[in-house]
């Protein structure tokens, strides 16, 4: 076999020791939220097979047929599927953007993909902590890689290696991948991605849709480099594609700084726009921000409707 190729970063660098005695409060809280959301230990509000009658919800293409309710769709001239609660441990996958894209950073910041590796890490520590199972995918075009869902002290540190082991590169598949995962068609859970979501929103939202379709949960960590989002230029500068090496262009960044930073704001008004109407949760955060912090609010904010309950 030829040798494995040395780490990008060392483990420590993607969930250092002391982050994990300063998370013992987002354990908590973390162990909490999936508690109320569940019964007995997981009561989850997904299509399951329990027999157990939950709510209707209006039919989406990729909806089991079998759970349609004829006689609720008869009487309002409309399809209505039923939900059923399944009874089951939490199923978290992380999918990771590491193409090259990913691989920028402000001048003596983290890179996207460094936070991207640091919060997933974090993620999956705490989805495991409680005994639930969690799953990777790494995504770049020709470099996708698939970890299957664990939830032993074992397999986190598989988790945190292969994040480790990479670096960002080549061009984005995100779209391709997320259709795999729903050709799968496996277990249902939560979705977490974690990207720049600098690419054509089109086709990655419509394999997306495909998943809330199926059940899951989606979540979507958007991070954004503070460079990139400021657009601080003011003279020509030359830019490379960091997809593509072949391609740079030299532009007077003060002509087009602003036509950037609009268009920079529609991208993230859209993929906030499509959240609220698909019900997913949208975390958006610059990378020059703490992680625990990010993780802190967001999971603050789920105990929030929890309590809504």
């Amino acid at each position: 076999m030829p040798p494995k190729p040395p780490a990008a970063y060392q483990v420590d660098e993607i969930l250092p020791p002391a982050w994990r005695d300063s998370m013992s409060h987002l354990e908590i809280l973390a162990r909490r939220i999936v508690q109320g959301f569940t019964h007995g230990l997981h009561h989850s509000k997904r299509l399951g097979v329990s027999t157990e009658f939950d709510h209707h919800k209006d039919y989406q293409p990729g909806d089991p047929l079998k759970h349609l309710d004829w006689k609720a769709s008869a009487r309002h001239d409309r399809y209505y599927v039923k939900r059923y609660i399944e009874d089951s441990s939490l199923c978290v996958r992380l999918v990771v953007d590491h193409s090259g894209s990913m691989g920028y950073a402000t001048e003596d910041g983290p890179s996207k993909y460094l936070q991207a590796a640091r919060l997933a890490g974090c993620l999956a520590y705490l989805i495991t902590s409680h005994g639930d199972t969690v799953g990777l995918v790494l995504v770049a075009a020709g470099r996708t890689a698939w970890l299957p869902p664990g939830s032993t002290q074992r397999h986190l540190v598989r988790v945190l290696g292969e994040l480790a082991a990479r670096e960002a590169a080549h061009r984005d598949d995100l779209a391709g991948c997320l259709h795999d995962l729903l050709e799968r068609n496996e277990r249902r859970g939560i979705v977490a991605l974690v990207s720049d979501m600098m690419y054509d929103p089109v086709p990655v939202q419509r394999e997306l849709g495909g998943l809330v379709a199926q059940g899951h949960e989606v979540l979507l960590f958007q991070l954004r480099d503070p460079t990139e989002e400021d657009f601080p230029f003011n003279r020509w500068v030359q830019f490379g594609d960091l997809e593509d090496a072949s391609v740079r262009h030299r532009i007077d960044a003060v002509t087009l700084g602003r036509l950037y930073r609009e268009e920079y704001e529609r991208l993230c008004e859209g993929w906030a726009d499509w959240a609220r109407k698909q019900g997913a949760h949208l975390v958006s955060t610059r990378t020059d921000r703490s992680v625990e912090l990010v993780l802190s609010e967001y999971l603050a904010f789920r105990s929030g409707l929890l309590g809504k309950r």
